[in-house]
């Protein structure tokens, strides 16, 4: 009796985690409402659009304890679940310490990407952009700073 006991015990601890993986949809569009705006905060990328020369770009962000995170990445007009190495939708539970932190693979170009979290049956979805730049495109960028800072020295 006393196994048994323990058994359902442990089967009630595990429920409600895999219900908090469960509950992210495989996709989801491209203007989906939140139901809370107090679940997370995403730190990097600082803003909604972002420009980096590297190829991976780590998402970080901030969020209450408990609270399931699912990442996306969007594809012909939907956002579709990020997968991990086996196969499964890229999920993270928040802990203790209160953050989240998933590496972004990058293509050239523009890259739109959703995070997810949900708790207790609320939601809240964020977006962002990050352009993959071509180191070509910096060297410009910082070459034409060099050739205006030089056309001023000495002005000054």
């Amino acid at each position: 009796m006393k196994y048994i006991g323990a058994f359902l015990a442990a089967i009630l601890v595990m429920l409600p985690a895999a219900g908090a993986f469960a509950a992210h949809p495989s996709t989801i569009g491209e203007a989906e409402s939140s139901t809370a705006s107090d679940l997370i905060v995403v730190k990097k990328p600082e803003t909604t659009n972002s420009a980096t020369t590297k190829t991976t770009y780590g998402v970080t962000g901030t969020g209450k304890n408990g609270v399931s995170v699912a990442y996306y990445r969007y594809d012909n007009g939907v956002y579709t679940a990020i997968l991990n190495s086996e196969g499964a939708a890229s999920r993270t539970k928040i802990g203790a310490a209160g953050v989240f932190y998933k590496q972004m693979s990058l293509t050239e170009g523009h890259n739109k990407f959703a995070v997810r979290a949900e708790y207790n049956g609320y939601s809240q979805v964020v977006y962002f952009d990050i352009n993959l730049l071509k180191k070509e495109v910096l060297d410009n960028v910082n070459s034409f700073t060099y050739d205006v800072q030089s056309i001023f020295t000495g002005w000054i």
